[in-house]
């Protein structure tokens, strides 16, 4: 496999002799006035935001030929990847897509209960055609946002309606030039405009995506069965969402959603459909929001089972938050932000959840939260904030944060904070009727009530200079977690050898050994963050970053995690050529990764992928206002990585892109 490459090299050297980092991925106009909401508990500014935030604007999703949200975050500093077979997981520095809150507008997204292994879903419930910007919080947000923001959050912000009807049509191919890989491609539309002016607004996408799979032989590693190991399986998404959205008055506007989404991957197909009520209001002390929210998953498979049949599941989840803000003079200004949360899990599956318990398990939980950014002075910034959460199970935990932000001047800034964070254990681990077969058929995995949360703390420190055209910083951070429940839990398909294991609970009826989750588990990741933006011309921009990650198992022997290269760089030009035409370019280098490690940390039964190198080229030529068209091959070095063993993933080779746009 390719190592990296001299212009990796060169780079590389460049980002460390510099020392750069710059927590965002935002064009340089807008570097100084962007402004985001998931950061803190009102809309803040992205320079004096009280966590590190990147934003993927829409000028950049316009530009990526990306088939998902997360082929949209590649590039961000601090993102990697973990992965099942194929499967793509969003992993915010060093901790698993487990850590990591995904929202949509706001309001989180959990299928969790449907699919518990390799579960990539929730990164690409909306399709890349809809989506106006991306924000991604670095650090752990459980002050804000409780259970499953250790790690940070994703916020998935689409596209609003317009005053004026507009439209537009998209189509997409990809064709890979190695004719084993399967070639994909994508139909899209929206269409948005006042129902009835200055007062009702409708929004509306859809998508169709496809890809096929690669061929059975694309990989040289096999299976058990003798069979070569797969490579990228079919897939099949489709979306169709509509909003309308209702000013009642000058101080008041309501949002009604309603939404279906079916994403088949292979054998499974998990269909969502949405539905959402959000207010708006504006009074003399301040502004409310209020969300009302839920979805029901469907999992026509199931959780997967050795006879190959269908055993399917549905999930059910309703959300409800709300918070008020306002702004009190009380020494100093202060940004008061106080809200309430409740959300409710329910899952039906009669093929898994076989215990005592039935075949329904579900749980609740509630929070209130307070936040205060305080303007100490006018250059610097304190944030305090924290979160009760009462959960059906456990009881009540805190999660307190505090966050400085001190401008040094008016194009220095230093930032840095300290959180704590928990997440409950989802809820099939915590369900003690969830029987799971595992060991290839010869063992079983069981739910247990006997756990605790897992207990996260998170610190980071920055520096940042911004300047018209010109940005560059520094952020270091510490992540460590505790009480972690290991997936999958320890487990052997050997009667005699599972008596040795402490999660042993004892033999089913078929005689396979049972084993329990449990709470066992410690990990510390740290690391840099370093990027650079610039703009030598006007028609010239330049983006780079550079992560440097070190992601360590502390429990028992300490080893690396899987999944966790120690370097990533990215690097992207776009040249506006002509009035038409833009050209971009980005590179990306992925160092070596452990794709398995053994917990008794023995690194010769490791497995392990060399790091590699891709860079794409493409453009983009609007024919007239109304019509846009794209080109570019992807991968243009061809480094294509194949599988040896299960535990590896694959890297499509070269490719060529083609797509158009026609607005109306």
């Amino acid at each position: 496999m390719s190592g990296l490459t001299g212009p990796g090299i060169l780079f590389a050297s460049l980002l460390a002799s510099t020392a750069l980092a710059k927590a965002q991925e935002l064009p340089e106009d807008d570097m100084l006035s962007a402004i985001v909401v998931t950061a803190a508990g009102s809309e803040t500014d992205v320079i004096n935001a009280p966590a590190t935030v990147s934003v993927v604007t829409a000028e950049e999703i316009e530009k990526l030929p990306a088939q998902d949200a997360r082929e949209l975050l590649e590039a961000v500093p601090g993102i990697t990847f973990n992965y099942s077979g194929n499967l793509k997981k969003v992993q915010i520095r060093g901790l698993s897509e487990r850590y990591t809150l995904f929202l949509i507008d706001g309001k989180r997204v959990n299928s969790d209960p449907n699919v518990f292994r390799g579960n990539d879903y929730d990164s690409g419930w909306v399709p890349v055609e809809a989506i106006e910007r991306i924000e991604v919080v670095r650090g752990a947000m459980s002050s804000l946002y409780g259970s499953d923001a250790i790690g940070g959050v994703v916020n998935i912000i689409t596209k609003k309606a317009q005053n004026e009807w507009h439209g537009s049509l998209t189509t997409e191919v990809t064709v890979q030039e190695n004719r084993k890989s399967g070639d994909y491609g994508r139909g899209s539309f929206s269409l948005s405009g006042p129902l009835v002016k200055d007062k009702l607004f409708l929004k509306t996408f859809g998508s169709y995506d496809v890809r096929a799979a690669d061929d059975d032989d694309i990989n040289p590693g096999l299976q058990s069965n003798g069979s070569n190991l797969p490579g990228f399986l079919e897939s099949d998404d489709k979306f169709i969402d509509g909003t309308a959205t209702w000013l009642v008055n000058d101080s008041h506007e309501m949002d009604f959603n309603l939404g279906f989404s079916s994403r088949k991957e292979d054998q499974t197909t998990l269909e969502r459909k949405s539905v959402g009520v959000t207010h708006r209001g504006e009074y003399d002390f301040g502004s409310s929001e209020i969300k009302v929210y839920g979805d029901q998953i469907h999992n026509d498979y199931g959780h997967g089972n050795t006879s190959g049949t269908m055993q399917p599941n549905t999930a059910y989840n309703f959300n409800a938050d709300g918070k008020v803000n306002t702004e009190v003079e009380l020494i100093v200004p202060h940004k008061l932000t106080v809200g309430a949360a409740y959300k409710y899990q329910e899952i039906d599956d009669e093929f898994v959840l076989t215990g005592g318990g039935g075949s329904q398990s579900s749980v609740w939980q509630g929070a209130i939260f307070a936040e205060d950014q305080a303007k100490i002075t006018d250059r610097f910034e304190m944030t305090f904030g924290t979160r009760f959460d009462n959960h059906e199970k456990f009881g009540w935990n805190l999660s307190p944060r505090v966050y400085g932000v001190y401008n040094l001047t008016d194009e220095f800034t230093l930032k840095g904070g300290w959180s704590s964070s928990f997440k409950a254990p989802t809820l099939l681990e915590n369900s003690t009727n969830w029987y799971q077969i595992s060991c290839g058929g010869s063992c079983y995995m069981v739910g247990s009530d006997d756990l605790d949360p897992e207990i996260g703390s998170s610190f980071e420190a920055g520096v940042s200079y911004d300047k018209d055209l010109f940005s560059v910083g520094l952020t270091g951070f510490h992540n460590q977690i505790k009480d972690m429940i290991p997936y999958p839990p320890a487990r052997t398909s050997d009667p005699v050898a599972a008596l040795s294991y402490a999660n042993y609970i004892g033999l089913a009826a078929d005689g396979n050994p049972m084993f329990s989750y449990e709470n066992i588990d410690e990990a510390r990741t740290m690391g840099i963050e370093a990027s650079l933006s610039l703009r030598p011309r006007d028609d010239l921009t330049i983006t780079a970053n550079y992560t440097y990650l070190d992601a360590k198992a502390m429990s028992g022997v300490k080893r690396p995690l899987a999944y966790q290269p120690e370097h990533t760089v990215n690097v992207g030009v776009d040249w506006q050529a002509t009035e038409h035409l833009t050209l971009s370019a980005k590179g990306n280098y992925s160092g070596d990764q452990y794709t398995y490690v053994p917990t008794d940390g023995n690194m010769s039964n490791a497995s392990k992928v060399d790091g590699y190198f891709t860079a794409d080229v493409t453009s983009t030529y609007d024919v007239n206002d109304n019509f846009t068209l794209k080109a570019g091959v992807l991968n243009i070095a061809d480094k294509q990585i194949y599988r040896d063993v299960s535990d590896d993933f694959n890297v499509d080779g070269r490719r060529y892109y083609f797509s158009a746009n026609m607005r109306f």
